[in-house]
């Protein structure tokens, strides 16, 4: 009977790690589709820069999606380095 419950307990824990990870996707994916939304073509060709009339630059600044990205990705590299700085501390003892 205990195993049972262990057993519930394990797979309710992954369902909702697997709900989470998938509402996290869902969210970043709104992100992206609706990143370019408040830019418009005008907008492209009035911030852009020509290269001899073939090649052009377009300059626009970073959308919502990239901003949650970029933090995403510093929060989580502070967060493994507190974690493992015990490794990091030989490497910087010599």
């Amino acid at each position: 009977m205990p195993d049972t419950i262990l057993n519930t307990s394990v797979s309710l824990t992954s369902l909702w790690w697997t709900l989470g990870i998938i509402a996290l996707f869902v969210f970043l994916l709104i992100l992206l589709l609706r990143s370019g939304r408040g830019y418009s073509v005008h907008d492209t060709e009035a911030h852009s820069t020509s290269y001899a009339g073939i090649v052009k630059e377009g300059h626009g600044g970073l959308t919502a999606f990239l901003w949650v990205l970029f933090i995403s990705i510093i929060i989580w590299s502070i967060v493994y380095f507190i974690l493992h700085r015990a490794e990091y501390a030989i490497v910087f003892a010599h």
